[in-house]
């Protein structure tokens, strides 16, 4: 099987990164459509912003060509932002 990978990523989030980090933990490896979904249903006030991101990730991974159902989220950790 062939993977192509797709990087997107927005401005620095002016928030805890242990919050972000347990919102990243809960999508992490899951399809995109299904993380968007989850982000969706979150109470976090992070959530939405998070939905957005993904969303418009998508849609650039959709514009270059890749098959919107084979898109994984994968989490990218800075190592001073360890739990």
């Amino acid at each position: 099987m062939h993977f192509v990978q797709h990087k997107y990523s927005t401005t620095n989030f002016k928030h805890s990164h242990r919050k972000l980090n347990k919102l990243g933990n809960q999508i992490a490896g899951k399809p995109i459509d299904v993380a968007i979904l989850q982000m969706q249903f979150s109470e976090k006030r992070n959530s939405k912003r998070i939905k957005s991101m993904l969303a418009t990730a998508k849609q650039h991974a959709t514009m270059k060509g890749l098959d919107p159902e084979r898109l994984l989220v994968c989490m990218f950790r800075p190592p001073y932002a360890v739990n």
